[in-house]
């Protein structure tokens, strides 16, 4: 084999070997958005419904405050 079919052949492996490493890479990061796209869905309604809550809490207690009745009236 010559020389330069070696230095042929080795360009094509380091390429197709850069290829797969790119693949990989790609790959992970994918992974990685999918698993940090899922953790903050979580923590949104987590955060949601913490603002559910507090908003029915300061409703009931402008309920308890305006629309109390008075019980000698």
């Amino acid at each position: 084999m010559s020389d330069t079919t070696q230095i042929i052949l080795a360009i094509i492996g380091t390429g197709v070997a850069l290829l797969g490493f790119l693949w990989r890479l790609n790959v992970r990061m994918g992974a990685m958005e999918h698993r940090l796209n899922s953790r903050i869905d979580t923590l949104e309604d987590r955060m949601n419904s913490r603002i559910d809550a507090l908003s029915s809490r300061i409703d009931a207690l402008y309920q308890a405050l305006f629309n109390h009745k008075d019980p000698a009236a």
